[in-house]
C-alpha cells in the first residue's frame, strides 16, 4: 500500500473517530478557489494536502523524506458587529476550540512507516465572505517501501581469487 493512503486513511480516521462535529473529510483541491454562493459540502469540514515531498532514495528501493501535511479547517463564520461585546463573540471563537481538538487529536498520530505527526505552523484565513479557513501544518518523517525488493544471496561455484 501507498504511505501517502496509510497517513490519509490514519488521519480520517483519527479525526472521525475523535472530532465527531467534522462533517466533512475529503483531500484539499483548492476547493475555496470558486466559493461563489456558499460551500457545497457539510460543515466544519476538513481538508488534506500533501506538501512537495523530496524522497531520499535507501536500499532495496525503499525510500525515506520529511513530510509536511497540511489541514484545511473550514466552518461557517459567525459575525460579530460589536466587537468584545457582541453576544456572538463567544460563538464565533468557539472556531479555536474545534482547531484544538482536531490538533490534539493529530498529535503524535503514527504508523508502522511515518513517524509521529507533530504541528508546526497555525494560520486563519478569514479572507472568504462567510467561511473561516484554518491551516494547521503537520511535519513528520515517512518511509515508503511500497517499491522495495528483498535482497536475495546467490551461490557462486568455482570462484577462485588471485592475489
Amino acid at each position: 500500500m501507498s504511505i501517502r493512503k496509510d497517513i490519509i486513511n490514519a488521519v480520517f480516521n483519527r479525526i472521525s473517530n475523535n472530532v465527531p462535529e467534522v462533517k466533512f473529510i475529503d483531500l484539499w483541491n483548492e476547493h475555496l478557489a470558486d466559493i461563489t454562493g456558499g460551500a457545497s459540502w457539510p460543515m466544519p469540514a476538513v481538508f488534506i494536502e500533501f506538501e512537495e515531498i523530496q524522497w531520499r532514495q535507501e536500499g532495496l528501493n525503499s525510500r525515506r523524506a520529511d513530510v509536511g501535511l497540511r489541514l484545511h479547517i473550514i466552518t461557517q463564520a459567525v459575525n460579530t458587529s460589536s466587537g468584545h461585546t457582541d453576544n456572538n463573540m463567544q460563538a464565533s471563537l468557539e472556531y479555536f476550540d474545534l482547531i484544538d481538538r482536531i490538533t490534539s487529536a493529530l498529535q503524535g498520530l503514527h504508523g508502522d512507516n511515518f513517524s509521529p505527526l507533530m504541528l508546526s505552523h497555525s494560520a486563519t484565513n478569514h479572507n472568504h465572505a462567510e467561511l473561516i479557513e484554518s491551516i494547521e501544518r503537520f511535519v513528520f518523517n515517512a518511509r515508503d517501501i511500497s517499491a522495495k525488493t528483498s535482497a536475495s544471496t546467490t551461490q557462486i561455484s568455482n570462484l577462485a581469487i588471485n592475489k
